[in-house]
């Protein structure tokens, strides 16, 4: 089996190291801090930069770029996790090696900045911004590294979507009804994708804080007023996606799964009832043996079936 390695351009692998905690957290702080500071130095009117949350953008930042390494280590364990039970990691790694190259980072970065640039500018930038350039400028660059970190986030959301979606068809084959997780074996999968979801809620909150209480000089237009409702859902819209969307194609394979394998335990089960047929004509030694053997499996398939229905279906079911 060939081990598939995720490690993009901003969480490399180097001398056998690759960058600890605490200094993503000093690079997330270096922009977002680094953004707060220079924004507020170059606004006119200090009270608007606290009065409509200008100051959120930089948290935005911040948390954008903290979420983008947390999902980049809990999607490696994934990765993990995947491997170990299609065996082969031919899944995986095609979706890592066509879907997750830097090239495709940068460009889906610079893509969804250049998008959320557009906008900002069409709901139109606070009227107290426009009479300081340092100030309209900072703001622009406030979209644009928000809108850049962000765009690579949505496209680990996309691979991440696209890679449950690969592997769903091969879940049927490696579910274990007896793993103490009741899932199956694959209940860290669906953790992992609940984390991701937090992660967007996360950042959704900043987002609707800073598009609330900013001063937008056309909301008042029509388009404006979609714009920013569609802003304002767009990453709650994401979170769910990351959810619900593999969380659909897992449950169908469980039930298939669980269908057939009920099928099976409870023809074995026919069968051994039907074998009660045979004790007329044995000694009453063997009837005994034959009996507590047949008693054993019986209990055996129960034990199974019940299994069978206390492991959920996907990670969006509850637990029976």
């Amino acid at each position: 089996m060939k081990s598939t390695v995720f490690y993009p351009f901003y969480d490399p692998y180097r001398n056998g190291n690759i960058l600890s905690m605490p200094a993503k957290v000093v690079i997330s702080l270096v922009f977002g801090m680094g953004y707060i500071l220079l924004q507020y130095l170059a606004m006119p009117k200090k009270a608007v930069f606290f009065d409509q949350s200008i100051w959120v953008l930089g948290a935005i930042i911040s948390t954008s770029i903290i979420a983008l390494y947390a999902t980049t280590m809990a999607f490696r364990k994934s990765l993990e996790t995947i491997n170990r039970i299609e065996g082969t990691g031919r899944l995986s790694q095609g979706i890592v090696e066509v879907w997750m190259q830097d090239g495709r980072f940068l460009l889906a970065g610079a893509g969804f900045a250049t998008l959320n640039i557009s906008v900002g500018h069409l709901l139109g930038v606070p009227t107290d911004l426009r009479g300081s350039v340092p100030a309209l400028a900072m703001i622009y660059v406030g979209f644009f590294l928000s809108g850049f970190f962000a765009g690579m986030g949505l496209l680990s959301i996309i691979s991440v979507i696209a890679l449950h979606l690969r592997f769903a068809p091969h879940i049927q084959y490696a579910l274990n009804p007896d793993n103490p997780d009741g899932s199956g074996g694959i209940g860290s999968l669906g953790d992992t994708l609940w984390f991701f979801a937090s992660l967007i809620g996360a950042v959704g909150v900043l987002v609707s804080v800073f598009l609330v209480n900013v001063e937008w000089s056309y909301l008042y237009k029509g388009y404006g007023q979609v714009l920013f409702m569609l802003w304002l859902g767009l990453p709650y819209t994401f979170a769910i996606s990351v959810v619900l969307v593999p969380g659909l194609a897992v449950r169908r394979q469980v039930r298939d799964y669980k269908s057939f394998r009920k099928k099976q335990l409870k023809e074995e089960e026919a069968r051994l009832f039907n074998s009660f047929k045979q004790f007329e004509e044995a000694p009453d030694e063997e009837i005994i043996a034959a009996k507590r053997e047949i008693n054993e499996r019986l209990e055996n398939i129960q034990t199974q079936m019940e299994k069978l229905r206390k492991m959920r279906n996907s990670h969006i079911d509850n637990k029976s």
